[in-house]
């Protein structure tokens, strides 16, 4: 039996259908939007209407915009100079002799900024920009897991309404051949043990179609619930599960892998870095902090101007460790982009071969081995009758029938995940996955 296998996050991987609706809503950089409650999904539904439904009213979406609009607002905060300083100064005064009371009192009162040289504010704010960019990138790798979540609980519910359909048809064909031993031992051809024994798989297959409409129910829930219902309203999850759009050559998708999430994460943080190395390289340049104001002398009640200027010595050599620090890292990010792009290479090799396996099973299954063990029953079923075949035979090809076509289901299911899998590895837009 194929297994929901995927190579790539050695878990069950997402769905298909996925970037017909989803490149282009689920990269988008979403801001905040009012609360609404979501909108209802009934009758027959398709995976654009599920997505659209999640992109508008899934709560990890929302809080999401959040966190972007804090991150605006953070780079709005670096780019701001340093404020202007008011500063009063009270001296010689409630002294003891002649500088008792308030009669010697000196007040100062004055206005002081801090000059920040050497670009630092206009660094700050690129390195605060810098940061943005890589949490929408971060966000946009959330979402794309989110809406992939979403696509493979979509993807089960139709996975569940085929193994339902399978259940129906082995509760038929066990009735059928039950009805058959049922008129063979009347008749004396057949012993009463192959009826109790019939009635055995009769009731094995009644609580197998039960099991399948539990499992439809719960995966209908579950999907449900991420556009915010606990009780979903759909009937139907509409989707051709068995087109399987060809994909590129290899050749051609390895190309694409530039266009990979991670590895544009990876070019933002080495951006990230470079921001941060011209940041600490400012550290080099002294500010300068001037203070002006007026002086009243209370014992001449007259007054002056006073003037302040004050630099930091060493600033160049304390800065430096920060540039070394910086010079190292900016040095490292070539290096991790390479070693992921190799890693992604070797998943994405590995996916495609696993995609091409799937697209032969399926191929193989549906044109060779489901007609011919659907003939294989109508024959053994037919030789049953006249006697020449047992029926532990009939019921082993009839389970092989059942087999095959569940085989079929999953095989065609895995091939839209690999496929999805290899758009997200590319990160391009192939309009491909479970059609409506």
């Amino acid at each position: 039996m194929t297994n929901l296998y995927n190579p790539l996050t050695n878990r069950k991987p997402s769905s298909s259908r996925f970037f017909n609706a989803v490149m282009l809503l689920g990269m988008l950089t979403f801001a905040f939007m009012p609360m609404t409650h979501a909108v209802s999904l009934t009758g027959t539904i398709t995976l654009e209407q599920v997505i659209a439904n999640v992109l508008k009213h899934n709560p990890q979406l929302r809080m999401d915009g959040y966190e972007a609009n804090a991150a605006a607002s953070r780079v709005r905060q670096a780019g701001q100079g340093r404020p202007l300083e008011v500063t009063l100064d009270m001296q010689d005064f409630a002294g003891s002799g002649t500088y008792n009371g308030i009669n010697r009192l000196e007040t100062t009162l004055s206005l002081g900024k801090i000059l920040e040289l050497g670009g630092k504010a206009s660094s700050r704010e690129n390195l605060a920009r810098r940061h943005a960019n890589l949490l929408n990138n971060m966000l946009d790798s959330k979402r794309m897991d989110l809406l992939a979540k979403v696509a493979e609980q979509f993807m089960r519910v139709v996975v569940n309404q085929h193994r339902l359909d399978i259940a129906r048809e082995q509760l038929k064909l066990v009735k059928r051949t039950h009805a058959i031993v049922e008129q063979r031992v009347k008749v004396g051809k057949s012993h009463v043990a192959e009826l109790r024994r019939e009635a055995i798989t009769l009731t094995r297959s009644e609580i197998d179609l039960e099991h399948a409409e539990h499992g439809l129910a719960f995966s209908r829930l579950k999907l449900a619930t991420s556009w915010g219902e606990t009780k979903p309203q759909f009937s139907l999850a509409r989707a051709d599960l068995f087109e399987l759009p060809a994909v590129q050559p290899f050749e051609q998708l390895e190309g694409l892998l530039a266009n990979n999430p991670d590895l544009t994460r990876f070019a933002t943080e080495e951006r990230v870095t470079q921001a941060q190395l011209h940041l600490a390289k400012t550290r080099q340049a002294s500010d300068l902090k001037l203070s002006a104001g007026i002086r009243y002398f209370n014992e001449q009640q007259d007054g002056a101007l006073v003037l302040s200027v004050s630099m930091p010595f060493g600033s160049a050599p304390r800065a430096r460790p920060y540039i070394e620090e910086m010079e190292y890292l900016s040095q490292r990010e070539p290096l991790r982009y390479e070693q992921q792009r190799l890693a992604l290479l070797s998943s994405l090799y590995e996916i495609y071969q696993e995609l091409l396996h799937a697209q032969r099973a399926s191929k193989a299954l549906n044109e060779k081995m489901i007609p011919e063990a659907e003939r294989a029953v109508n024959d053994y079923e037919q030789g049953y009758k006249s006697g020449r075949f047992s029926l532990l035979e009939l019921n082993e090809t009839q389970r092989i029938l059942i087999d095959a076509r569940l085989e079929a289901v999953l095989t065609a299911a895995n091939y839209h995940r690999f496929r999805i899998e290899i758009e997200r590895l590319t990160g391009a837009a192939i309009h491909s996955g479970v059609n409506p």
